[in-house]
């Protein structure tokens, strides 16, 4: 699966997702689009408890534009792929950040 793009939507409420919202950036080689789940303009494909901030999302856009939206720590296996070289401990620790938050 080819990535062009990585979606955070995240509730800045939470210090861990915000921590990754923050720091994903940096350890992609796609760009990626940081969005609050209270945004009043998220589309309908995002899932609905990502819109009512019960819990985070990544959403991973494929070369046809569709996105695949992956709740929760379950993103972190989807965009391996798309981490920089060299990045893996680095992502692996913000990994770890995520550990103390139930979703």
């Amino acid at each position: 699966m080819r990535i062009v793009e990585v979606v955070v939507v995240y509730d800045v409420d939470c210090p861990a997702c915000s921590a990754v919202a923050r720091e994903l950036p940096d350890l992609l080689r796609v760009p990626v689009t940081v969005r609050s789940c209270r945004d009043p303009y998220l589309g309908p494909d995002v899932p609905a408890a990502v819109r009512a901030c019960a819990r985070p999302a990544l959403g991973v856009v494929r070369p046809d534009g569709s996105t695949r939206w992956w709740p929760g720590r379950t993103g972190a296996l989807a965009v391996l792929p798309a981490v920089r070289p060299g990045g893996l401990r680095d992502a692996f620790a913000l990994l770890l950040t995520t550990l103390g938050r139930k979703d």
